[in-house]
């Protein structure tokens, strides 16, 4: 930490000269340093789950009915194998990445985290296929615009 500009740099960002040393402070070695800030850092630690592949995502224990599914698929115009089954809750970040058209998201209850997501349990009865129906519309009018 001999270089003045960096320490001037680091100064304006608000990271004191202590806090670069606090490894060193506490006895650890040079070569345990990194080790050290890597686990501090909770971003590095925690290694990134891949992100599903398809189209539409069903946040369930099993999917639905062969009829139901196809049926949604072919006013989706997506193919039943686009379908991913998700065990666990997606990840904000997966819903956020750029791409061309994100995936829609299907739920069996509703959820205020994912107020986009589709809304029908895996055996609907009429009133609720009519909601799924509703849901639906504005998917089925930007496909055709």
């Amino acid at each position: 930490m001999t270089d003045p500009v960096r320490q001037s740099m680091l100064a304006r960002m608000g990271i004191q000269s202590w806090q670069l040393r606090r490894p060193a402070m506490l006895g650890v070695a040079p070569a345990e340093e990194a080790e050290v800030a890597n686990t501090e850092s909770p971003q590095e630690a925690i290694p990134e789950a891949p992100r599903p592949a398809g189209k539409l995502w069903l946040l369930a224990q099993a999917l639905p009915a062969a009829a139901l599914l196809e049926d949604i698929c072919q006013l989706l115009a997506i193919r039943t194998d686009e379908v991913r089954l998700l065990s666990t809750p997606p990840e904000a970040h997966w819903l956020q990445q750029e791409q061309e058209q994100p995936p829609l998201l299907w739920l069996t209850e509703a959820d205020s985290r994912w107020p986009d997501a589709l809304i029908c349990p895996l055996a609907p009865g009429s009133a609720e296929k009519r909601a799924l129906w509703q849901q639906l519309q504005p998917h089925l009018a930007a496909q055709t615009a």
